[in-house]
């Protein structure tokens, strides 16, 4: 009986002693990233750009799309702030509600293209030199074989623009960087001994996949995702300035700077203020993306803690 509850202990703390360490890391990680300069600017601005996207009604002063004639191309003031389009629409409150658009497209198609690209990079090198891998890295090459931004805009003027084509049409042109770095990650993973013993002790493919390889292969994953998260946001920019991204009067940047330029010797603040946010936005990703792999790298990390 004693030895039943021992035998049936050894496990939970087993279990226990590998969470407790799994919090350790993500704890160790969190604290190189606060301490850090570009950790703290970079937090800053996501989480500022998260609560403007969440919160936008609340925090917007005016309605995004209630127009004012009368006061069209209005300069800054204690009114409004940034001052009004062509419209007499409040370009602050455009801005708080474009970042809906932006976090919406950046973190959906960099999601997106991560879980795709990472599943079908491992399986692929998983099974290394067989068909099914030739395969992979074929299609992969395909699509990498056009300019990212070139191919997005023919998709989206295909299937029709709108948040979640634009979405799809990012992370569809995106998903086979993530597959190739998963892919080549795996190469080296798969010969680890703790694979190896896996297979040994009856493992099908699916676990060892799935419990063994893919967990050890997020690292460079995740700080790609962080840069391409700042790729995405003047992607999604980039077509609805060129008509592609969301329909008019939706508010976003990209629409924003389209109107900008048509205005843009009438009222240069039109202009201005949504191409500031897009930088900063961009810089803030960066920042982030930065920090966190100095926090990924084991040998970076010692250095900071």
């Amino acid at each position: 009986m004693i030895q039943e509850n021992i035998a049936n202990s050894s496990p939970k703390r087993s279990n226990y002693r590998k969470k407790n360490s799994q919090i350790k890391k993500i704890a160790g990680i969190l604290r190189i990233i606060l301490h850090d300069y570009r950790g703290q600017i970079g937090s800053a601005f996501i989480i500022l750009m998260v609560v403007c996207a969440i919160f936008s009604p609340w925090i917007a002063p005016f309605d995004p799309y209630e127009q004012d004639i009368l006061n069209r191309f209005a300069s800054p003031s204690l009114t409004h702030l940034l001052g009004t389009d062509y419209l007499g629409r409040d370009i602050l409150s455009r801005i708080i509600y474009g970042s809906r658009v932006a976090a919406m497209v950046s973190f959906g198609s960099v999601c997106f293209s991560a879980i795709a690209g990472v599943i079908i990079g491992v399986i692929g090198g998983y099974k290394e030199g067989r068909k099914l891998d030739y395969a992979i890295i074929l299609v992969f090459d395909i699509i990498r074989s056009f300019p990212q931004l070139i191919l997005a805009l023919a998709l989206v003027a295909v299937i029709g623009p709108s948040v979640r084509n634009l979405i799809l049409a990012l992370a569809f042109t995106a998903f086979p960087f993530y597959g190739r770095l998963a892919r080549a990650e795996t190469l080296s993973v798969k010969e680890e001994d703790y694979v190896k013993a896996a297979k040994a002790l009856g493992a099908t493919n699916i676990q060892i996949i799935f419990k063994h390889i893919i967990p050890n292969t997020l690292s460079p994953v995740i700080v790609t995702g962080g840069m391409d998260l700042a790729t995405m946001i003047m992607y999604e920019a980039s077509l609805s300035f060129l008509g592609l991204g969301v329909r008019p009067p939706t508010a976003s940047w990209g629409i924003m700077l389209r109107n900008g330029l048509t205005y843009i010797h009438t009222s240069p603040f039109m202009i201005i203020w949504p191409a500031l946010t897009i930088a900063i936005a961009m810089i803030g990703f960066s920042l982030f993306a930065e920090s966190l792999r100095i926090a990924l790298n084991p040998k970076e990390r010692k250095l900071h803690e």
